[in-house]
């Protein structure tokens, strides 16, 4: 499996010739007004990528990008959604080809399968993880889940995953401005919360996402850390992780492991 690491949340899987995508988005402008300028360059994809599987974690619209499911499905390709939003996507994507999954259904098609795992909402819209696995790769996706008590669960079912994706930048949100009250608990995972996510589901490695690119501080502030915090964390959970930086690809297979 080749993974390269897209904005924000974004994976770009590439297995047995096929192309997936999870959390895919270019146009986060919508949410300019909470979420502020991305302080680093976006990478445009869109224009080059034809995907055959198409994911998401959640609505908010730094998680699904309706303009890169119509422009980079290919014919024929297919949007895998979970069961608790199909009746909203349906509204918006009728014209797509739609699986619907519900919470550990599983839906396998050229030697890669595909399952929504639970996860929990930080301001309580439908929300749900998701695990691809070609045979030789498992990836674990977290969207921008919040801490909750399945993960032990989740570890028991799942084994042998390999790479666990999860937020890390502990935001707390004034969301306000769309009718949400203000709220100083944590909307997404922080760094520790990963880190210890990440054990419970026996990852090889933790690959943070969802963090260094929006901040503002009046609506979206994020938890603050560097290099040393990442090492200090991981050491005392006893969790292995690695950075993947934005447009970064990592190449996995049984006999070689490189991230280029």
């Amino acid at each position: 499996m080749e993974i390269q690491k897209l904005n924000w949340a974004g994976l770009k899987l590439t297995s047995q010739n096929k192309t997936i995508l999870i959390d895919a988005v270019e146009d986060y402008s919508y949410y300019k007004p909470v979420l502020g300028d991305a302080v680093e360059n976006l990478i445009e994809f869109s224009d080059h990528v034809q995907a055959d599987y198409i994911l998401f974690t959640n609505m908010h619209l730094d998680h699904f990008d309706k303009g890169v499911i119509r422009k980079c499905l290919k014919k024929g390709g297919k949007l895998i959604v979970y069961k608790g939003l199909e009746a909203v996507v349906r509204k918006i994507l009728g014209e797509v080809e739609i699986i619907v999954l519900d919470l550990n259904e599983t839906f396998t098609e050229n030697n890669i399968t595909f399952k929504p795992a639970f996860a929990m909402d930080g301001v309580g819209e439908i929300q749900s993880s998701w695990i691809v696995d070609d045979g030789k790769t498992k990836i674990f996706h977290g969207g921008d889940t919040i801490w909750h008590n399945q993960f032990w669960k989740l570890g028991k079912e799942n084994v042998n995953i390999d790479y666990a994706f999860l937020p890390v930048n502990g935001v707390v949100v004034n969301f306000e401005i769309i009718g949400l009250e203000y709220s100083p608990v944590p909307a997404s995972l922080n760094l520790k919360e990963a880190f210890a996510a990440a054990h419970l589901l026996h990852a090889r490695k933790l690959i943070p996402i969802h963090y260094g690119l929006f901040v503002h501080e009046k609506f979206y502030v994020p938890q603050v850390f560097d290099d040393q915090d990442l090492k200090d964390i991981s050491e005392e959970v006893g969790q292995e992780y690695m950075i993947l930086k934005d447009g970064a690809v990592l190449i996995e297979s049984s006999n070689n492991r490189s991230e280029l």
